[in-house]
This record gives structure tokens, C-alpha cells and sequence, in this order.
């Protein structure tokens, strides 16, 4: 009796780490009011290459994890002095891709997914923005797990499914002749802070293990033209 016991008891440690692990890890991002944004009318106004430029996010569930990539319409960075001074950019929803499941289907049926009104309701949102005017130097830490090690942090506004929030989070920015590369370590935001509800043990209850975790990872990557 003792040792079913002890085995119970050590199965529901080995499921509760195992739950614990599936969360995306990085900075989680604190969300806020929206903020006022300036952009410097005499600065130099660099353009991101779309083709080396994009985000890949993470979602995690109890019983695995799905990642892809998410492209940039357009977008623009400010820079004077050799200094980033802000920038702004249009995310293509419509560019949503999953890149961990091979079967076409399986892999349209997720895509929908995404795209539906029970996550990003791209139908009516085919766009989301992020514009900055904040990029303050902080002092080099230690590597990332990614290999990022951020130089600055960025504040600016998200704008997701038509709501508008305030982040912040880590990046390395380095300028030179070339132009500017941006990128991030994996970052976190909650998905609920912009009414992507689905799946979320939150906002819904009795879903049990039939659940989306709140977090979504995302890394950045910007290289100018």
C-alpha cells in the first residue's frame, strides 16, 4: 500500500514538471496602458529587408508544443547619430506558418486554426502593428540560451487583434555601414491580454487537461536593406 502510494505521488510530480517545462521560457512581458510615441523628423529612415526579417513564436499545450514563423509587411526604423531612435512595423497575419508538423493537412488544419476567430480572427484583423520611441542601453548580462545577449531594451506599443498595449523587452541592436540588425532573445506575452482567449484555464473553466497555455514565445529578428 505504501509503495502505490509513493508511486502515485511520484507520477504527479513527474506530470506536474512535466506541464511546467512545456511553458515558453524567456522574459515574461509586463503589458500596459498605451504610450505616446514620437518619431525624429530628421532622422535617417532605414527600411527592413522582408526576406531576412521575421518572428517566430511558440505556443505550448500539456501535451506538446507547435512553432513557426510569422513574416513583416512593411516597416520602418529611425536612425541618427548611428543611434536607433524608433521604428514601426506591419505584421502580415496572413503569413502565419507552422513549421513542426509535416503532414499538409494536419498542418492547414492548424494554420485555419490560428487564423480563426478563436486565436488571431485574421479575417477581420489581417494585420497587427509595433511601433517604438523608446530604445534605452542596459548593461551587457550574460548569453541567452538562443545566443542573444541584448544591448538595449525597446518600449513601445503592440497592437494585436485591434487592442493596443504597452511592452517592453530585451534586444541586441547593432548599426553599422550596412544598416541596422535587431534581435531578440525568446520574449513572452500573455495572449489573453489581447483577447486570444482559446483554450485559456484563465478565462474558461472545467477544460482539464484540454488546455492552451496563456504564453506565447516570440524572437525578432530585423536587418535592414
Amino acid at each position: 500500500m505504501k509503495t502505490r502510494v509513493i508511486f502515485f505521488i511520484m507520477a504527479a510530480m513527474t506530470i506536474a514538471t512535466t506541464s511546467c517545462m512545456q511553458n515558453p521560457e524567456g522574459e515574461k512581458v509586463k503589458s500596459g496602458e498605451a504610450i505616446e510615441i514620437n518619431f525624429p523628423k530628421d532622422a535617417q529612415v532605414l527600411k527592413p529587408s522582408l526576406d531576412a526579417s521575421q518572428i517566430k513564436w511558440l505556443g505550448t499545450k500539456p501535451t506538446g508544443t507547435h512553432n513557426g514563423t510569422l513574416s513583416i509587411k512593411e516597416g520602418s526604423l529611425y536612425v541618427k547619430d548611428g543611434e536607433l531612435l524608433g521604428g514601426e512595423f506591419t505584421l502580415d497575419m496572413n503569413s502565419i506558418v507552422v513549421l513542426d508538423i509535416e503532414d499538409p493537412k494536419m498542418n492547414g488544419n492548424l494554420v485555419g486554426h490560428l487564423k480563426s476567430a478563436d486565436f488571431f480572427l485574421v479575417d477581420s484583423f489581417p494585420t497587427a502593428t509595433f511601433k517604438f520611441s523608446s530604445i534605452t542601453p542596459m548593461n551587457s548580462g550574460t548569453e541567452a540560451d538562443d545566443k542573444v545577449t541584448p544591448t538595449h531594451r525597446i518600449e513601445g506599443n503592440l497592437t494585436l487583434r485591434g487592442i493596443t498595449k504597452k511592452v517592453n523587452f530585451p534586444a541586441k541592436i547593432k548599426i553599422t555601414e550596412q544598416g541596422v540588425h535587431a534581435q531578440t532573445p525568446q520574449f513572452v506575452i500573455n495572449r489573453t491580454e489581447w483577447n486570444v482567449n482559446y483554450g485559456s484555464k484563465s478565462i474558461f473553466d472545467n477544460l482539464k487537461d484540454n488546455f492552451v497555455h496563456d504564453e506565447i514565445g516570440l524572437k525578432i529578428e530585423i536587418k535592414t536593406e
